[in-house]
């Protein structure tokens, strides 16, 4: 479920395709590539909603997801002991289950495509790379993206500023800094009174 929640949130899959992710056809660990071929909604094999093959890079904490698992890489990526995939009703039920157990509020699976889409256009990502990347038909679906994220403009973290300092490529910048989301800098420790004394001492 990490791995599941991993393509959603760190590659802005549709709940759909993340089910129907396979791993010889859709995944490559050396290119850290994600290929969004099909998508299963309802028991329902089709091509996905956008009705077009899109291809997205792995940020580091995605390609560490999948490369955790301890499966061997046949079939589905995101599947039950038996090798089998899961329904719509058994997803959603381990969503809810995983956000009360982090005591966090209910969210669907779209709410990490969102936040993919928004981060990345907050992090500088070109419009028409960010639509290949979501898989839009048209721009202007792209552009909400956008203009939510610059109404809600704020200083990009420390982190994701280290993350994406050592990379000339546009593109690869956005990616490494998507992916130093949830992480924390280690900082110095405050020297406090009682260190300084104790250190004295």
């Amino acid at each position: 479920w990490n791995a599941a929640i991993c393509l959603a949130g760190e590659a802005g899959l549709r709940v759909g395709e993340v089910k129907a992710l396979r791993w010889r056809e859709d995944v490559d660990m050396i290119a850290r590539t994600i290929t969004v071929n099909i998508q299963s909604c309802n028991g329902v094999v089709t091509t996905p909603k956008g009705r077009t093959r899109r291809t997205i890079p792995m940020t580091p904490k995605l390609h560490d997801a999948l490369k955790r698992l301890s499966v061997v890489r046949e079939g589905l990526v995101v599947r039950s002991f038996a090798g089998e995939g899961y329904s719509d009703s058994q997803c959603d039920k381990q969503l809810r289950r995983i956000c009360r157990r982090a005591g966090l509020p209910i969210r669907s699976w779209h709410t990490m495509r969102h936040s993919f889409g928004t981060h990345a256009a907050m992090f500088g990502v070109n419009p028409w790379r960010l639509q290949a990347w979501l898989g839009h038909k048209r721009i202007d679906e792209t552009m909400l993206y956008v203009h939510v994220a610059e109404a809600n403009m704020r200083e990009r973290p420390e982190v994701g500023r280290a993350a994406g300092a050592a990379e000339s490529d546009p593109d690869r910048r956005v990616i490494a800094m998507l992916g130093a989301r949830g992480k924390i800098l280690p900082r110095a420790e405050a020297v406090t009174e009682e260190t300084a004394a104790i250190a004295r001492s």
